[in-house]
């Protein structure tokens, strides 16, 4: 049970982030774009999808974060 309220809780979390800021991150799949443009219709659709997914893209997201992070800290501190 406590593993589903936190999946639950993560599921509403993600998807708030996404409303609030994934159009500010680069992430529109809102028409007008062309045909081929992707599988996704609009971004009810694709924000569902990455809130579903959320246990496995949010590690995933935080450890390329960590590295571009460590990258410029890297080049600021060789300059």
């Amino acid at each position: 049970m406590n593993y589903f309220l936190i999946y639950l809780g993560g599921f509403f979390i993600t998807l708030t982030f996404l409303k609030l800021f994934g159009v500010k991150m680069g992430i529109d799949y809102d028409q007008p774009h062309g045909d081929n443009y992707d599988d996704w219709d609009n971004n009810a659709q694709f924000f569902l999808f990455l809130s579903m997914v959320w246990i496995v893209t949010v590690p995933i997201i935080t450890a390329v974060t960590i590295f571009k992070m460590l990258y410029e800290f890297t080049k600021w501190y060789i300059k």
